[in-house]
């Protein structure tokens, strides 16, 4: 029996004393894990808020700009270098931030460039002299700005968007840990105290039938005080941990308060203070809709129920400071439910962002102003144009008339009076007619253009490999005694108008004639390829090329890079071109070199890869006779 006894009570001592250790392990251990996941959350909202800083800095430098451009004000020059040197300081913020995660380093790799740009950009523009709104239009709202602004917003929000569910899968982690921890500590005590009270009974029995069970029950009884030291020790330390995460949470620049289900006050850290003026004393306790006076974007119900079902909430939310002041703020709630999952408290998160909505007003407001300004800009210039192109079409359409009686009567001198004139006579009369011919082809052309102004376009879908090679067919008789070899490549399909788009080719290929009679042999190219991820049209030749410093001149009525008693022409084939393509809402330039030909690009809507079966390719080129 004493044999049974004693081994009894050491199983129950050994049995204790394991689930102590154990349980203080675990909970060590989980402890651990809680401060870590604590660490990970409060890291996740730093990487957030200098994302959401990236993002206005951005905004404040394009405000700036256009605050700059409308007003001349001086003060958003100064403005926007503050925002630049903002930029550069929160992108080394971030990315120390970002260090451990290295996806959000290659992001921030592609975000740094396109911000860079961005800023150079608009550094440009602010260098240049104010000249108006109208320079805002054309050097602060360009389709690259744009382009390259939305590509920054998209690189943030993807960011952003990680980091969201990078804080979620830490919150949920934290909220494990956390559950995880208690469950150890209730285990360990119920164990131990399931223990204890076994021994104890064992003690009982066993101090009835010797004295010296009385010195080992007093010995397991001072085992136990020193088991509940060490379990005192930990739950202190447990305490110094709580203490250290609500420190963590004082540090946050964001407004954080904790309320339970009453809405009262049970947690207000320094941000809350800061941002609201009442100090955690005068908070604690208060319902905290009252306290703000807070206005919801939709009935408190309805974000209650939200709340319940989802577990979070994020919205804005208008607040009354202490001095009266209003300001509003982008909130999230979390509800923090107890162990046995009923809802207990709710964490909310509240940032100012008064100034970003008055910032997005503002330019609300002014992009409302320049769309009206250039609504009334455009008028202004299709009134003027129209006008124009009636005045030129009345201008040439009255000329014909006497060209027409210059030139008639000028070859009825020569054809029946050259004997009359002297050699000088009949030279300056052939400079008369030459002049008159040379006159009714401008007049031609400048028709012709005032005709493709005004008329709509028909698209349909056009075969360009047809065109091209009926032009070339064309182009025959004037390569006569030459060598040219033309060079067509498979051209997509495009929807256009199939007249206008044939006199594009054939001003290009005429002009590629022209220009490249000096050659022996010349070669002229047609064919497609791909310029900043779009597909273009290209009519490249080996001729007498240009500078580029006239490239600006190409599409200009009566432009002339060249003498006219070099090549002949009008001045006014390119600008046919160019209008032409303006009504297809393409685009068109020239690359060129003097003496090493020159190559001309331009883009069309609709252009497909669909190609014809029977739409060979013309290889080796078309030679003219010598």
């Amino acid at each position: 029996m004493k044999s049974y006894l004693k081994a009894g009570v050491a199983v129950g001592l050994g049995l204790s004393l394991a689930l102590v250790i154990g349980a203080t392990l675990l909970s060590f251990r989980s402890l651990g894990e809680q401060e870590d996941a604590a660490d990970s959350v409060t890291h996740t909202h730093l990487v957030i808020e200098g994302l959401e800083t990236l993002r206005a800095e951005v905004l404040r430098a394009e405000n700036a700009r256009r605050g700059y451009a409308l007003t001349g004000d001086p003060s958003f020059v100064t403005r926007f270098s503050t925002a630049r040197d903002g930029l550069q300081e929160t992108l080394g913020v971030v990315r120390t931030l970002a260090a451990d995660n290295a996806l959000q380093q290659k992001r921030l790799d592609e975000l740094e460039p396109p911000i860079q740009k961005r800023v150079e950009q608009l550094e440009q523009s602010m260098r240049r002299p104010h000249s108006g709104p109208r320079d805002e239009f054309e050097a602060g709202l360009t389709l690259p700005g744009a382009v390259l602004t939305g590509q920054i917003n998209a690189l943030l929000r993807t960011m952003q968007d990680t980091e969201q569910e990078l804080l979620r899968a830490r919150d949920a982690e934290a909220k494990r840990s956390a559950r995880r921890t208690r469950l150890l500590l209730a285990l360990g005590a119920v164990a131990t105290i399931a223990v204890m009270l076994a021994v104890f009974l064992l003690l009982r029995r066993e101090i009835r039938q010797r004295a010296r069970a009385e010195e080992h029950l007093r010995d397991l009884a001072a085992s136990l005080e020193g088991r509940a030291a060490e379990r005192t020790a930990a739950l202190e330390e447990q305490t110094r941990t709580l203490a250290d995460q609500a420190s963590l949470l004082e540090l946050a620049h964001d407004s954080i308060f904790v309320r339970d289900m009453n809405s009262a006050v049970r947690f207000w850290n320094h941000g809350a203070q800061e941002t609201y003026g009442w100090t955690k004393e005068e908070a604690q306790g208060k319902v905290t809709h009252t306290l703000l006076q807070t206005e919801f974007p939709e009935p408190l119900a309805k974000i209650e129920e939200q709340l319940f079902a989802r577990g979070h909430w994020e919205g804005e939310l208008v607040h009354t400071r202490r001095d009266g002041s209003r300001i509003v703020v982008a909130s999230r709630w979390a509800l923090l439910r107890e162990a046995d999952t009923t809802p207990g408290k709710v964490l909310e998160i509240n940032r100012e962002i008064t100034e970003r909505k008055r910032a997005e007003e503002e330019i609300r407001k002014l992009n409302m102003e320049l769309e009206q300004r250039v609504k009334e800009r455009t008028a202004e210039l299709q009134a003027s144009n129209g006008e124009l192109e009636a005045f030129t079409s009345s201008v040439a359409h009255d000329l014909r008339a006497p060209l027409r009686h210059v030139d008639g009567f000028g070859r009825i001198l020569i054809e029946e009076h050259a004997s009359q004139l002297d050699p000088e006579g009949r030279r300056l009369l052939e400079r008369v007619l030459h002049a008159t011919q040379h006159m009714g082809e401008l007049v031609d052309d400048l028709l012709n253009l005032s005709r493709v102004s005004r008329r709509e376009i028909s698209p349909v879908v056009t075969d360009l490999n047809t065109v091209v090679r009926e032009l070339i067919a064309d182009l025959q008789p004037a390569c006569q005694g030459r060598r040219v070899e033309f060079r067509a490549g498979t051209l997509p399909y495009a929807q256009c108008d199939p007249g206008l788009v044939r006199q594009v080719f054939a001003n290009l290929l005429s002009n590629a004639v022209k220009f490249t009679r000096p050659r022996d042999p010349a070669i002229i190219e047609v064919g497609q390829t791909d310029r900043d991820g779009a597909r273009v049209i290209f009519v490249r030749d080996n001729g007498v090329g240009f500078s580029m410093r006239y490239a600006g001149k190409l599409f200009g009525v009566f432009q002339r890079l060249h003498r006219s008693e070099d090549f002949e022409g009008t001045g006014v084939g390119l600008a046919t071109v160019g209008r032409i393509i303006q009504k297809h809402n393409g685009r068109i330039w020239a690359e060129a070199e003097v003496d090493k030909g020159a190559t001309f690009f331009f883009s069309l809507e609709g252009l497909e890869e669909r190609r014809a079966a029977d739409s060979p390719r013309v290889a080796g080129g078309l030679h003219a006779a010598d």
